[in-house]
């Protein structure tokens, strides 16, 4: 009896178990991860401190990469046809201030986009550490 009691236990443990959403999902899957590429391109783009890097980019290309970008580092079906960090960022010579807005505005956009604090925290940080990769190139 107390090792059907013992088993029953178990079973509703591990019933009760639930996995964490992955950060793909978390952000609305990909019409979620569209719709924050688009604030957030938005959002740069008329930012006057950072506006300036974003005028003479193809943004349908841009959004498309950065869009790819992020599904696949959350965790979605997507695969990035970028280039990476160092070869796209080549020449732009992005001071640590100009990254530093444009993450203040991505998170502008994930409040703006309804996204919660813990999931705006695992994007943050995974793009972060890109920054060694984009600023000064």
């Amino acid at each position: 009896m107390k090792r059907c009691i013992g088993l029953v236990l178990v079973l509703l443990c591990a019933c009760a178990t639930t996995s964490e959403q992955s950060l793909y999902q978390a952000l609305g899957g990909q019409s979620g991860v569209e719709q924050l590429v688009e604030r957030v391109t938005d959002i740069a783009h008329n930012d006057e401190r950072i506006g300036f890097l974003f005028e003479d980019i193809d943004f349908p290309y841009f959004k498309a990469r950065l869009t790819e970008q992020i599904c696949e580092l959350s965790g979605g079906p997507c695969k990035y046809t970028g280039l990476d960090m160092t070869d796209a960022h080549s020449g732009m010579q992005i001071t640590r201030a100009e990254f530093n807005y444009f993450v203040e505005d991505l998170q502008l956009a994930m409040d703006q986009v309804g996204l919660n604090v813990p999931t705006q925290n695992r994007l943050l940080g995974l793009l972060v550490p890109m920054h060694a990769d984009i600023i000064e190139q």
